[in-house]
């Protein structure tokens, strides 16, 4: 894995100098050498550091300037094609300056996408009708992925609460990964304070998801039941004796049970919402007696091409699809994980009114 990273690595030095190089026009020589130098020596600086401690917080550093450095990438294609267009097919002279120009502010453009796209949260509607006998509607609002930590914190769990009270959510999930990795910004900026303040009232429930299981999910199971919130590990809960709640572990979880293990215990007769963090049982859950499955994980690809790529090895990336009796939903995440940017996503809530067709 880490000469993946390396190659990696140089060639994006490689391709930040000569757009670098193209964007300074340096004339003197000892300035293109202290360009190509300057990068190659932070990237791989960077490099470093960020295995040093792989996967974890200095990980997620290099992959912000990597990040970056993509976005640079994308910003120097859409410049030579709109020159193209604007010299080519259009008989214009040619404006370096001005293209130049345009290509700065096309990179500022797509970073600020990404982080508007990061930190401002859409509401999704989706209503589920079951056969099953239900007196009333009940409005479930699903969050997933918040990874709550450097990048995401009091003011993004807030806003969380204030949607959520907007909505008059009868009851809320988290379908994992509420933490990325650890408890320590958790913990440092006192975020129990605003996460206890996320309520509803048929209550608040989570699964933990693979980054909630890195060696802090005690602390991390611990932490977040301090806040009112109820952790089902691979446990059912009846709600207003009406539908029952089945929260199932994550994957890397060895010991967890499954999904028809879990229904032994459980009146199918009832509507049935199956909760867990990844969207891998789409087979295995669409043989079941379970109305609403709901899941997250993926982030939706997060960043363009993942966007696209993931749709090719996953069945369901983002959003929903009927399977026999089954509506599978799965949210590409209120959070985002390591990076603070969303490209070609959005950060998101559902609201899912569940109701019955009797």
């Amino acid at each position: 894995m880490w000469v993946f990273f390396v190659v990696l690595t140089q060639l994006l030095a490689l391709t930040t100098s000569v757009i670098l190089w193209w964007l300074i026009k340096p004339k003197r020589s000892i300035v293109k050498k202290a360009i190509i130098a300057s990068v190659f020596i932070i990237n791989n600086v960077m490099l470093i550091y960020g295995l040093s401690d792989f996967w974890l917080a200095p990980f997620h550093v290099y992959l912000v300037v990597g990040i970056l450095q993509g976005f640079m990438i994308y910003a120097a294609l859409i410049t030579v094609f709109i020159a193209l267009i604007y010299e080519k097919l259009l008989n214009a002279q040619r404006r370096p300056t001005l293209i130049r120009s345009v290509g700065i502010m096309i990179y500022i453009g797509i970073v600020s996408l990404a982080v508007f796209n990061a930190y401002s949260p859409v509401v999704h509607q989706l209503t589920v009708t079951t056969t099953k006998p239900l007196d009333e509607s009940i409005d479930i609002a699903l969050v997933s992925d918040t990874h709550l930590g450097r990048w995401f914190g009091n003011r993004q769990i807030d806003k969380l609460v204030s949607l959520i009270d907007a909505q008059d959510a009868d009851m809320v999930v988290l379908a994992g990964d509420v933490m990325n990795d650890t408890t320590i910004y958790y913990d440092k900026t006192n975020m129990h304070e605003h996460l206890s303040k996320l309520r509803a009232p048929l209550g608040v429930y989570a699964v933990l998801g693979n980054h909630d299981y890195l060696g802090y999910e005690e602390a991390i199971a611990e932490a977040v039941t301090n806040a009112g919130i109820i952790v089902l590990d691979n446990e059912s809960v009846l709600l207003n004796d009406s539908v029952w709640l089945v929260g199932r572990s994550d994957d890397v979880d060895s010991t967890r049970l499954s999904a028809s293990e879990l229904l032994t215990k459980v009146d199918t007769d009832k509507p049935t919402v199956f909760l867990e963090h990844r969207p891998t049982a789409l087979e295995e859950i669409s043989d079941l007696p379970v109305d609403l499955h709901l899941s997250g994980h993926t982030h939706g690809g997060q960043i363009f091409p993942l966007t696209l790529l993931k749709q090719w090895f996953q069945p369901l990336v983002h959003g929903t699809k009927n399977i026999e009796a089954t509506q599978f939903l799965v949210s590409s995440g209120y959070g985002f994980g390591p990076v603070p940017f969303r490209l070609g996503t959005r950060s998101e809530i559902w609201m899912i009114r569940l109701q019955s067709a009797l």
